[in-house]
């Protein structure tokens, strides 16, 4: 796998369903979050993110889709429903308030998710290591059918 697309891509297969990637500005708190349709999956991230935060949150994102989270109890919510309605009218509000209201690293699943974006980041540099990075992080952000 060479492109962030290959990667979406490996997991839509493995999902059995395509995998839409979008920017939408998002409250400070959150950088990124993902769900799952039931015809489609979503990865939303902060359009206002640098492009190497965006990258990372992509890859933590995936991750998620890519193995199964555990259920989770009831949390406090960061905003209120009519607020995620307006933001991502397309998509659940409940649903999306649960992603939004997870920990960064309360469980091993989150701390696994982190330690893969940061691995996957790290070693994408470190291949493209003399070439000019920013081409690839660009041609990713803008592949057609990531929707980046």
């Amino acid at each position: 796998m060479r492109t962030l697309q290959d990667l979406i891509d490996t997991v839509a297969a493995r999902r059995g369903k395509p995998i839409t990637v979008t920017e939408v500005r998002l409250p400070p708190e959150v950088s990124a979050f993902c769900a799952r349709g039931k015809e489609r999956d979503f990865i939303v991230i902060d359009a206002t993110a640098s492009q190497l935060t965006r990258l990372h949150a992509a890859l933590h994102e995936l991750f998620h889709l890519w193995e199964e989270h555990p259920a989770e109890g009831h949390t406090p919510r960061p905003m209120s429903e009519e607020t995620v309605r307006q933001l991502l009218p397309n998509l659940k509000a409940g649903p999306v308030l649960q992603v939004l209201t997870r920990s960064h690293y309360d469980d091993a699943h989150e701390r696994r998710a982190e330690a893969f974006a940061t691995v996957m980041l790290e070693r994408h540099i470190r291949l493209r290591g003399s070439e000019d990075s920013d081409g690839f992080l660009t041609s990713a952000f803008t592949h057609r059918r990531s929707g980046v």
